[in-house]
């Protein structure tokens, strides 16, 4: 095996930059974990940090997306004289929480996208002589207060948890660190990367100070290095499919469906209803991203069930036959006519070069006749198509030219597009033969940003061989090694093998399935960071070709031009707000006020998102704006809302016992959890349709996780409105009546554990509306719109009343104001039975 992988380093053709691009620094382990394995850094394990002059400390930052809790300290400072200075993230209101003391603190944002996709530069800055502690983010400084300090103060400085006497802290965001820096009057005096790859000690790389770490988790080996997520065996001959939206693995089995999540990294069970007939070897599944629907098919039937995510059970059965002739077959799904595409394969010693089509709209299946050049019969190839399906990528494989399993068969490294709508077969190039043979992955994984590719490569000849990830061009040949390896039993049509990506979690997914003499198939899934690197040092430098050593000379040149060039050019600012919520995209032409235009960094606007309502009757819209409420039946609407409310108003989700007792009180609770089970199948197949939502289950509590960039909730909006700094602007105004304008909190839901809820929810609406209305008494249009908002919550509010009618008849309306008190009054007496005791001239102003 390691003669294959040596072979393979030094018979790469074609040198990629990239790879120099190390990832690096320390992932912090957080409430996923518990007290005693979370994550802590402290900087001065050696000896305290003692300052003299204007001393700052500075750091990279960033967040780990889908995760459940956020709460907690990025960074303690800790002075000799017992004052604490701390970076809080405070995840119900979405801020960072700059602390001096029990006297001081401020709250600022940083906008999301850059938080969870990139890294953010954070630094804390001591002022000796003006006794002043500042915070900044990507250099700007947000915010500054009043410290104890002078010349000669000591502190310690912990990231994540610490255990110093009397500032003991658990609580800290999953987050990860990097790049940490002690300047001196502008001057670097300590500096750590975070650069190792394994152990408990860091090493400043100007003075040698060493930091320690308890529970170290690095970065770096997780983009070098394969990672086994699963293991887990099956009696049968499953098969795996991929949802590459929500980034899911379906594993299809005769009697149960299994799915793992990689955004939360959780695994599922779930028993069919009803059992397949028979499940094939040689049976594959498929997802459909176009229309979210999982297909298990069997090619030599021509026969493709779909999943009926509510009935647990699928719509085709198949009879006992004769091994597949299609073993090791590739597929795609084209989006341009709704077709699953069947490519490739190999079965009673003919290896194939036909293209099978099955229409899922109509359920037919035909033969594809190709144009274009003629493809070699084979089977292990890697086959990959672009996002809309439209245009495949065949690599490499194992064949004949004449499909005879006798005749001179032979490996195959040629890339090969085809073009659904031509039905035509294109050659790009050849990669040259190497030196040791291999075959292919079934999948084929695109980077069309970059025009690359990466597929999973193993040598055949051998059972207990490996699978090592390659990357390549899709327009020159050549191909570069990454990452470990993966151990692989290799048996032919007893082994399987595929590689996923996943956008969001960014990370590689590798699959394996091996089927013993026993029918038992063992599954296992690996995963590792992307990008990928380099496994070692020594294997960034493969040979090219002997006149391809001035690449070590022309590139550092090349690098450090760009380096002066990209010095040259103003850094982007990412947008920071002090405001303890995220900047809302109706405030973007405030901040353009406010700040230096080239110091806002416009944010694309979100796609198509779906949407919840829970102002005004209860309302779920898909990512099409299409209603998908009479969906919900009213125990799906009562589970859906029991979670969802307590989770966005709480950040804590609800207990399963609490729900238990709430929707089941009358069953066990063996019986209750099979209820909850069987409804949260149900509700997934429709929030499936929202986008990335699910209902995550963590220390006995359920809570709802969703993306934002997917789904709007008008409940989280209002929570974050409710946690606003007051006094509002007239935009938050305008955008908590944009909430409200659909009316009351769930008017229509009469739930004993929702009534309080109401009511706290009307009383803060109230509130908030009543201190709106005092800001701009001279606006009586906008006064108008806040006391019909007032109305809404409650219909004889008398101050909404006087408001209305003063505005109206202010703009010279006094027959509207007129018939606003009439439908008052009416409303009075319906309610209170008796007249109001009030007349028109008493709110009108005209006494």
């Amino acid at each position: 095996m390691w003669k294959f992988i040596l072979l393979l380093f030094l018979s790469v053709l074609l040198f990629i930059p990239a790879d120099y691009a190390q990832s690096y620094g320390l992932r912090f382990s957080s409430h996923e974990a518990v007290q005693e394995k979370r994550t802590s850094l402290d900087l001065t394990s050696a000896g305290s940090l003692c300052i003299k002059k204007n001393t700052s400390l500075s750091f990279n930052l960033n967040f780990l997306p889908y995760k459940e809790t956020y709460f907690g300290y990025v960074v303690r400072i800790i002075t000799d004289s017992h004052q604490n200075i701390d970076l809080v993230y405070n995840q119900k209101e979405r801020t960072f929480n700059f602390l001096i003391g029990e006297n001081y603190s401020t709250a600022f944002v940083v906008d999301s996208a850059a938080l969870f996709g990139q890294w953010t530069r954070i630094g804390i800055a001591f002022d000796v002589t003006g006794h002043q502690a500042s915070v900044s983010v990507n250099g700007r400084t947000i915010a500054h207060g009043p410290v104890k300090l002078q010349a000669g103060t000591c502190m310690h400085v912990f990231f994540g948890t610490n255990t110093y006497e009397g500032f003991q802290t658990v609580d800290i965001p999953p987050m990860n660190i990097r790049d940490i820096q002690i300047s001196e009057e502008g001057q670097v005096k300590y500096k750590w990367p975070l650069s190792e790859n394994d152990g408990h000690i860091a090493v400043d790389v100007i003075a040698g100070k060493k930091a320690a770490i308890r529970n170290a988790d690095w970065i770096g080996p997780k983009h070098r290095q394969w990672r086994l997520l699963q293991s887990w065996e099956i009696n049968g001959n499953p098969s795996v499919a991929f949802d590459r939206d929500n980034e899911v693995l379906y594993v299809v089995s005769r009697d149960s469906l299994y799915d793992i999540s990689f955004k939360q990294e959780l695994k599922h069970a779930g028993k069919l209803s009803q059992p397949l007939d028979s499940l094939m070897p040689g049976n594959q599944s498929v997802f459909n991203p176009f229309n979210h629907r999982l297909y298990n098919y069997y090619i030599d039937h021509q026969k493709a069930g779909v999943y009926d995510t509510v009935a647990r059970k699928w719509d085709v059965s198949y009879a006992p036959d004769l091994l597949t002739v299609f073993w090791q077959a590739n597929k795609f799904v084209s989006r341009a006519d709704s077709s699953l595409y069947v490519l490739l394969g190999y079965g009673q010693l003919q290896y194939k070069n036909k293209v099978q089509r099955y229409r899922l709209a109509d359920k037919q299946w035909d033969s594809i006749a190709t144009t274009g050049e003629r493809i070699t019969p084979r089977y292990l190839a890697a086959v990959g198509a672009t996002p809309n399906g439209d245009t495949a990528y065949v690599l490499g494989g194992y064949g004949s030219n004449s499909g005879n399993q006798v005749v001179n068969p032979r490996h195959y490294y040629d890339l090969v597009r085809y073009v659904v709508k031509d039905r035509a077969f294109h050659k790009i190039y050849q990669l040259p033969d190497p030196p040791a043979q291999f075959c292919f992955a079934n999948s084929l994984v695109l980077d069309a940003d970059h025009k690359t590719w990466y597929a999973l490569i193993f040598p055949d000849d051998k059972f207990n061989t490996a699978l090592q990830l390659i990357r390549g061009s899709l327009e020159t040949p050549g191909y570069t090694p990454l990452a470990g390896t993966i151990p692989y039993s290799f048996h032919d049509i007893k082994s399987f093998a595929d590689l996923y990506y996943c956008k969001d979690s960014k990370q590689l997914v590798a699959v394996t399935l091996y089927t013993s003499k026993d029918n038992m198939t063992t599954v296992k899934v690996y995963t590792l960071e992307f990008p990928p690197e380099l496994l070692t040092a020594d294997a960034a430098l493969p040979v090219s070709s002997p006149f391809r050593w001035y690449y070590l000379l022309v590139l550092p040149v090349l690098g450090l031009l760009v380096w002066w060039w990209k010095g040259r050019r103003p850094q982007a600012v990412t947008v920071v707000a002090v405001q303890p919520a995220p900047v809302a995209p109706e405030e973007k032409e405030v901040l353009a006020e406010a700040m230096p235009e080239q110091e806002i960094a416009v944010l694309p606007e979100p796609g198509k998102r779906g949407h919840v309502f829970f102002f005004g009757p209860f309302e779920v819209q898909d990512k099409e704006g299409q209603d998908v409420t009479r969906f919900f039946t009213p125990l799906l609407k009562e589970l859906f809302l029991l979670i969802s409310i307590h989770t966005l108003r709480t950040g804590k989700g609800i207990s399963s016992e609490r729900l238990y007792a709430t929707l089941w009180r009358d069953k066990s609770n063996k019986e209750a959890q099979n209820n909850r089970s069987v409804n949260m199948v149900k509700l997934k197949a429709i929030l499936d349709k929202l986008g990335a939502c699910a209902f995550v289950k963590e220390a006995d509590r359920w809570s709802l996780q969703y993306a934002p960039s997917d789904i709007r909730m008008d409940l989280a909006d209002f929570q974050q409105l409710l946690q606003a700094p007051r006094p509002f602007s007239k935009d938050r105004v305008r955008e908590l009546l944009g909430i409200l304008r659909r009316g009351a909190f769930l008017p229509d839901a009469h739930y004993t554990w929702l009534e309080d809820i109401q009511s706290e929810i009307s009383n803060a609406a109230l509130t908030m509306l009543t201190d709106a209305a005092e800001q701009f008494p001279a606006d009586a249009e906008f006064l108008i719109e806040i006391a019909d908002s007032i109305f809404l919550f409650d219909l004889v509010n008398e101050e909404a009343l006087r408001l209305k009618c003063s505005s109206l008849i202010s703009l010279g309306r006094h027959s509207l104001a007129k018939a606003a008190f009439n439908k008052f009054t009416k409303e009075y007496l319906h309610m209170y039975g008796e007249e109001f005791p009030q007349v028109f001239t008493d709110f009108s102003g005209d006494k």
